[in-house]
This record gives structure tokens, C-alpha cells and sequence, in this order.
């Protein structure tokens, strides 16, 4: 059996404001204080029950295209967020605090 993807980042629960209720559908990523991306569950249309992902990362100069997608698994979702934003750094002349290649 293949291993889970074990994220490189920290990642919590949405929360839109203080008073908002963080649930296991939708999830926010971090590098430091950096929101690297988010992944949550579509729940409806023709992606109903995927994950999407999409990500953020600092402002930068240069950005890459396909910046979001869908997954079955939330692990396979963050790790097209993690992998994405080494790539996005390392465009940019950056890296992230995770990235030891």
C-alpha cells in the first residue's frame, strides 16, 4: 500500500472571522506567516465530494499558471499546494521554509 502524503506546512481549519467555526472541509496552509493555499470540499455540481485546491503564496513578481485544481484525497491536494509553491519560490529566486531540494 502506498504511503500518505505527509504535509511539509502547517495547516488549520478556515476560519472566516473570529467567530467562525473552523470544520474538516476546509483548510488554510502556512509557511511561517505566509498562507501558502487552500484546499476544500467541493459540495456540489460535478466536482461534488473532490477536493480543490488553490494557492496563495506571498506577492511575488512572477507567477505560474495552473494555480488550481481538484483531487480525490485532501493529502493529494495539499501536495499539489506544497509542491506548487516550491516551484512559485523558486521562480521567484525564493524558497520555502520546507524546501530542501
Amino acid at each position: 500500500m502506498p504511503t500518505r502524503y505527509q504535509p511539509l506546512y502547517k495547516w488549520r481549519g478556515t476560519k472566516i472571522d473570529e467567530r467562525d467555526q473552523p470544520t474538516d472541509l476546509d483548510w488554510l496552509g502556512y509557511d511561517g506567516e505566509i498562507t501558502i493555499g487552500r484546499i476544500r470540499m467541493e459540495s456540489g455540481g460535478p466536482k461534488n465530494g473532490m477536493w480543490q485546491w488553490s494557492v496563495l503564496g506571498p506577492s511575488v513578481r512572477r507567477r505560474l499558471t495552473l494555480h488550481q485544481g481538484f483531487e480525490v484525497e485532501p493529502r493529494e491536494a495539499i501536495r499539489k499546494v506544497e509542491e506548487y509553491y516550491h516551484r512559485l519560490m523558486r521562480l521567484n529566486g525564493m524558497r520555502g521554509s520546507k524546501d530542501d531540494r
